[in-house]
Parts: C-alpha cells; sequence; structure tokens
C-alpha cells in the first residue's frame, strides 16, 4: 500500500486515500465482500490522520463501492450494473480485428437491422487489445439494449467482470460460450470441419502431416478440430497425434507493428533450416498459411510439387504476393451466414423473444485451390453440402 507523501503528490491526502482505495477495487485487489482494514490501521498505512482516512472511506460509501457491516466493519460492496434504459435503442457490433475483415459482420447486421428502430454501432478494435478492452468497457458502463460480440481468442485475452456487458444488455456471441456471459452463441462446427478435412487428406494419401498454429494454448474450437482430425486420421492409418501439433509464439499478430504473418514466416524458416518438412501443413488460420507460404516461396520450396499446404480456417479471400499464383486450400467457415444468423437472433431478443438461450453450430465447406498437390489415379474429393 503506498504511503501519502506530502509535497510529491499533486492531490490532497483525502483525495489520494480514495483514488487508491478506489483503483484498488476497480482492478480486482479489492473484491466483493472482502474487509477492509481498520481506519486505525488505514491511517497508519497511509501516514494520515484517522479522520482524513473517515473522509475518503465516506466518499467511497456514498459511492456504492463500500458499505459497513455488523460485526464485519467496512466490506466492499458487490458493484451495482448498469441498468438498460426502456428507450434505449442502441445496439453495438465489437470486433477485435482490422476494419477490412469486418465486412463479413457489418453487412450482415446492417441487412437485418436497416429500417429497425434499433441503430447499430461499429467498434472495430484494429487489432488493438487495449481499444478492445476500452470499447467492452464502454458497452458495460454505457450499456446498450443489444451486443453482436466476436471475442477474441483465449490465446490472447481473458474476460474480467468489469469487462461483461451488463445483465440487461441482449447479447449474441460471435463463437464459443464465454464464461460469466449468458448470451446466445453461433459457433463453427469444428469437430465436423476436422472430420472433413481428415477424409480430404486421407484421400490424397499423405503420410506426414504436421498441424501449426500460433501461441501454445488452443481455443476450444481449434481443439475440437484437431479431435475430429486425429480421430479420422488414425482411423485411415495416418500417425497424427500431440507431436504433430506445433505452436510457435505470436509476437506481432497484435500491437503497433502489427504483421500476423512474420511468426509463422520466422517459425516456418526454422523448420526449413532443419530439413524436416512434412508432405503436407495444415494451419489453424489463413494468415499462418500465408506467413508459411511466404516462407516456402523464399526458401524456393515449390508449393505443392515439394509440399502441401491448407489452412483450416478463412473467410475472406487473399491472394499472395498480390496476384493470382496461389491460392490456398482452405475451409471456409461461413462467415457471412453466421454473423446473419446472430444478428437475426438478436433483432428476436429485442423484440421481446424470451427463450433460454442456445448454441447454434454450422459447417462450413472445403473450399479448393492450387495449394494441394493433384493425383492423378485418385478420384477428385468432393463434398457437397445441403
Amino acid at each position: 500500500m503506498k504511503k501519502f507523501k506530502k509535497g510529491l503528490i499533486a492531490m490532497s491526502p483525502r483525495n489520494f486515500i480514495y483514488q487508491n482505495i478506489r483503483e484498488r477495487i476497480r482492478t480486482g485487489s479489492l473484491r466483493p465482500g472482502m474487509r477492509l482494514p481498520t481506519h486505525r490501521e488505514l491511517s497508519l498505512d497511509y501516514g494520515v490522520a484517522i479522520a482524513t482516512v473517515t473522509r475518503a472511506v465516506n466518499r467511497l460509501k456514498m459511492e456504492g463501492l463500500l458499505e459497513c457491516r455488523r460485526g464485519r466493519g467496512t466490506v466492499v460492496m458487490q458493484p451495482k450494473p448498469p441498468e438498460v434504459k426502456a428507450d434505449n435503442r442502441r445496439v453495438m457490433l465489437i470486433y477485435p480485428g482490422d476494419i477490412n475483415q469486418t465486412i463479413p459482420f457489418t453487412s450482415a447486421i446492417n441487412e437485418v437491422f436497416i429500417n429497425t428502430q434499433w441503430k447499430v454501432e461499429t467498434c472495430c478494435a484494429c487489432d488493438n487489445i487495449n481499444r478492445f478492452s476500452s470499447f467492452l468497457k464502454d458497452c458495460r458502463n454505457n450499456p446498450p439494449a443489444g451486443l453482436l460480440l466476436v471475442p477474441l481468442s483465449k490465446k490472447f485475452f481473458s474476460f474480467t467482470p468489469d469487462l461483461l456487458p451488463a445483465p440487461g444488455t441482449k447479447t449474441v456471441i460471435w463463437g464459443v460460450p464465454i464464461p460469466g456471459i449468458e448470451a446466445d452463441c453461433i459457433s463453427a462446427a469444428a469437430f465436423g470441419e476436422g472430420v472433413v478435412l481428415g477424409e480430404y487428406i486421407a484421400s490424397h494419401q499423405f503420410r506426414r502431416v504436421l498441424y501449426i498454429s500460433q501461441c501454445s494454448i488452443l481455443c476450444q474450437e481449434e481443439e475440437e478440430t484437431l479431435l475430429g482430425l486425429s480421430q479420422v486420421l488414425n482411423r485411415k492409418g495416418i500417425p497424427f497425434d500431440d507431436s504433430h501439433v506445433l505452436h510457435y509464439p505470436d509476437h506481432y499478430s497484435y500491437g503497433s507493428m502489427r504483421d500476423p504473418q512474420r511468426g509463422a514466416f520466422e517459425f516456418i524458416h526454422n523448420i526449413i533450416n532443419n530439413n524436416d518438412l512434412p508432405d503436407l501443413i495444415v494451419t489453424g488460420h489463413i494468415f499462418i498459411a500465408n506467413g508459411i507460404a511466404r516462407a516456402l516461396n523464399y526458401a524456393g520450396i515449390k508449393i505443392p510439387e515439394q509440399i502441401s499446404l491448407i489452412s483450416a480456417d478463412s473467410n475472406i479471400s487473399e491472394n499472395l504476393f498480390g496476384n493470382n499464383r496461389l491460392q490456398i486450400t482452405s475451409f471456409e467457415n461461413q462467415y457471412y451466414m453466421r454473423s446473419r444468423i446472430a444478428a437475426e437472433l438478436l433483432l428476436s431478443r429485442l423484440n421481446g423473444n424470451h427463450s433460454p438461450v442456445t448454441h447454434c453450430e454450422l459447417l462450413g465447406h472445403l473450399v479448393e485451390g492450387n495449394s494441394v498437390r493433384k493425383i492423378s489415379h485418385l478420384v477428385q474429393y468432393k463434398e457437397d453440402y445441403p
């Protein structure tokens, strides 16, 4: 605990103690139900008079942050969540990525909410975690009537209580459920995706398969994809276990010098130097595949003649090196359709749908490019979806 040092801090002792305790409550250092030290103990800790502590504590009580309880003393109160006003017509779309990647989300939600009484606000964090947090805090403190939330992966971000939407905000999550949020969820059918990828890989008779993802923590959807993939490959007699899943530290996806492909480029460059390339690399996302393709091209390794490449997740067509020379075979995860369903579901909640929360999964489809070797004597793999 910081002592008040007269002359070094440009505020009164009372305001200093008030701000210090308030900040400790905000950050969770003092949690709801915790007992505050006695006024005498606080006066010794801060090096001020008891009366000064009393005035600061009383101000916090007036704001509803502290209360006196018989037999316990002064304790931290459970903060009262902000209320959503009856005439509130705001709907927020909070997206962590850059503005170009929001197109499937903004198109879907605007098509649904056009000509309704609800006004949509798009909050794009542009791959800035601090900005993403600030949008969530604003949503908590100034709650909209509805929220379509596209969360960051748990690889990069954790939701704290002060970042959760207010209970009165109707929320739909574009992804898997988030602990602490009662919301409808629209996610990819990740296990089914793994099964489809496994069948495709087996049909091309690949024997040495490597899966590459960023960070050491797998998100829930990625875990399910790998479960479906490994189940099919092992049943087909193709070796695939934890030793075939590699991770690289991702230092470049977020921040001022953002380059999400760079980590994959550096990682695969080291594998190339060790001459330990498989027949096929499967990546967790299209930007990882593009980073790997850059590294392979830099090393003079031809795709797909020497090595094949597949992305397990893609939403926007990206041409490598600015032309159509390489189109990476990837799994299209129905970003637009999932966004459209999420928006329709949110609108129904705002219009009075009080049915229990639901979790929907959509299975996308594999889009073949030219990054996988062709085997002339094999029947071309095709999968039709209704």
